[in-house]
């Protein structure tokens, strides 16, 4: 007898993005937040850079301001901490460029995990405690040790698929601790933001694509393959163990 069972058509993108929020429940919205605003304030700032960038000196009150806008902008999802580092690079010369776009990207995690946690609460994690599968996939992944839970979010934060607020959302979301957080931002974030400040440091006029270097961008997506694989096999294996051999 012929075989009447069709193959189903694949889900459209838009299907796998709402399937994706839908799974991360009352965290969803808000990681479409964390992932459009950098977005949306990066193009603010390309069409406005020219009016506000000579505003800023080598004076300490330069320092402080554009330090302080820039985590805070960071912070709320406003602006990616790439493009604050190309300008600290560009505006403060190579080494003090350099330490203040690691400041600004440390304070504004640190801000925004407290942000998060504050926002979305506890509300993943009761999700998550509701199904059985969940609890073994999340004790896998981020329940093994201090050191495992920071090399899998530096990883992430390697990874040019997780905006820098999308990452700080979901750590708050998960409930890791804030020193395994800011261990893990150091290590992560350390290698792309120190790389485009010294970028920006040599440039004589500004410009955006300055910052897109190639072993950047291959050291980037070595670390997504890498954390995908991880997730992937850890989780393969939670959910083994709790359904059993077939």
């Amino acid at each position: 007898m012929a075989d009447d069972h069709h193959p189903r058509p694949s889900p459209s993108w838009w299907a796998r993005v709402r399937g994706v929020v839908r799974g991360l429940g009352p965290a969803g919205p808000w990681l479409l937040f964390a992932g459009g605003g950098p977005l949306l304030g990066f193009f603010i700032c390309t069409v406005t850079y020219e009016t506000w960038l000579p505003w800023f000196g080598l004076d300490a009150t330069s320092v402080l301001v554009f330090g302080v806008s820039g985590s805070v902008l960071a912070a709320l999802c406003l602006i990616p901490t790439q493009a604050t580092s190309l300008m600290a690079g560009y505006l403060f010369g190579p080494w003090p460029g350099t330490l203040i776009a690691f400041a600004i990207a440390l304070v504004a995690a640190l801000i925004g995990f407290g942000l998060w946690s504050r926002v979305v609460g506890s509300r993943v994690l009761d999700a998550i405690g509701q199904s059985e599968d969940a609890q073994k996939v999340h004790r896998a992944l981020l329940g093994r040790g201090f050191w495992r839970t920071v090399w899998l979010i530096a990883l992430v934060r390697l990874s040019p698929i997780m905006p820098f607020a999308g990452t700080n959302l979901l750590v708050a979301s998960f409930g890791v601790g804030v020193r395994a957080f800011v261990c893990a931002t150091v290590i992560g974030v350390a290698p792309r933001l120190v790389a485009v400040a010294l970028v920006g440091s040599e440039l004589s006029e500004f410009a955006w694509g300055a910052g897109g270097d190639r072993w950047l961008t291959v050291l980037a997506l070595a670390a997504t393959l890498l954390v995908l694989a991880m997730i992937s096999l850890t989780a393969r294996k939670a959910l083994r163990e709790t359904v059993g051999p077939k």
